[in-house]
């Protein structure tokens, strides 16, 4: 009888304890902090979320370098202001940011494919799928203004937008984006050869001769 006593005064201790230990448990949710935009008494100008150090950069936005990023020159404000009433190109670069591979090339192709084809079409003539069934015309690739566009137009168009085509600098990275210019340029180089030049005469069409196909 006192074994069995002594066994139930045990089995009460050992839930007493696991009571006492599920009462000091706590999840993760639960924890002490502090959560933005919630009002505190702790700090002295009484909100929780701090403010960043003055100058505090974040994480991949140091961008040292400008024409990599912007697409445009480093000029100074005042002739960058003078110049573009003249010229609206002057002040981006008009070279690649770096040494242009076969592989950002096929790279620039597949996005371009992807982001670019639906207005401008796979040639670049402006005439892509949504243009086809009632969109406005996009701008042509292959027209002497574009031609001599500096590549820094086409980075600044796709980061910012130009005319009715939105930004697409949230879909498209930045690299992304200069391998779709380098690929634009291929595609102006191949239409251009493609096209007969200024001055030159269609081939005639051959005469069959007497007596059927030869």
């Amino acid at each position: 009888m006192s074994r069995s006593r002594n066994t139930f005064g045990i089995v009460v201790l050992l839930l007493g304890a696991c009571l006492a230990g599920a009462a000091c448990r706590r999840d993760m949710q639960d924890q002490p902090k502090m959560k933005p935009y919630r009002g505190t008494s702790f700090f002295s100008d009484g909100q929780s979320m701090r403010q960043p150090i003055p100058g505090t950069i974040a994480r991949g936005f140091l961008r040292t370098d400008t024409e990599y990023f912007t697409g445009k020159k480093l000029k100074s404000a005042s002739s960058v202001a003078t110049a573009s009433a003249t010229n609206p190109f002057t002040d981006d670069t008009d070279t690649f940011p770096f040494p242009i591979t076969r592989e950002t090339v096929v790279r620039g192709k597949e996005r371009y494919e992807i982001f670019c084809s639906v207005c401008h079409g796979l040639t670049g003539n402006g005439d892509g799928m949504i243009v086809r069934r009632g969109f406005r015309r996009a701008a042509t690739f292959n027209d002497d203004r574009l031609r001599q566009a500096p590549v820094g137009h086409f980075f600044d168009a796709i980061t910012n937008g130009w005319g009715a085509m939105p930004s697409y600098a949230a879909q498209i990275p930045v690299q992304d984006r200069w391998a779709i210019i380098a690929y634009v340029r291929a595609l102006q180089l191949s239409q251009q050869k493609a096209q007969p030049s200024p001055g030159s005469s269609p081939s005639p069409t051959p005469t069959p001769s007497a007596g059927g196909h030869q």
